[in-house]
């Protein structure tokens, strides 16, 4: 063999044996990351992390009535989101069909964050048959600086959700 191809088959062999990560390494890597998360976190703030939680509140109150509605239109019964209401505004909310045989929980109870304040027009958001809501329904999902509607239309059950920051 000549020269050249044994020193191809020693870089070839060095490749080989440095295929993972020195645990010096991975360390400096945790570090850095660690660093830039406490940096991102402490330029945010903290009002910035509960408005994103006010936000993905608005979202589930958004999906879940959305849900609602389609599951009435397929199944032909009506479906209500029922809200848990207290002194400060809505606690949690849960999914319900209304049956012949009576009411039945679909979904399991969603709790809202004590940092989030929700209030709503009514305690009982219903949608019939054909996807109409039973009447003109509108939430409130408030964080630190911002804050959410969500409106349902009467005649479509549409759900809209705007941002409300004064």
């Amino acid at each position: 063999m000549n020269r050249k191809s044994e020193s191809f088959r020693d870089m070839a062999r060095r490749i080989q044996l440095r295929r993972a990560m020195s645990f010096l390494e991975l360390t400096a890597v945790l570090a850095i990351v660690g660093l830039l998360s406490v940096a991102a976190i402490s330029s945010f703030g903290h009002s910035t992390l509960s408005n994103g939680g006010a936000q993905g509140v608005a979202r589930k109150l958004a999906l879940a009535l959305i849900h609602a509605r389609r599951a009435t239109i397929s199944t032909g019964d009506n479906h209500y989101l029922q809200l848990a209401p207290a002194a400060t505004g809505v606690t949690s909310f849960a999914l319900y069909r209304r049956a012949i045989s009576g009411n039945v929980q679909v979904d399991t109870t969603r709790t809202i964050p004590s940092d989030v304040t929700v209030t709503a027009s009514a305690t009982t958001l219903e949608f019939d048959f054909d996807g109409a809501a039973l009447a003109g329904y509108s939430l409130t999902v408030a964080g630190d600086d911002r804050s959410w509607s969500i409106i349902v239309t009467t005649l479509t059950g549409a759900v809209t959700v705007v941002e409300t920051t004064p």
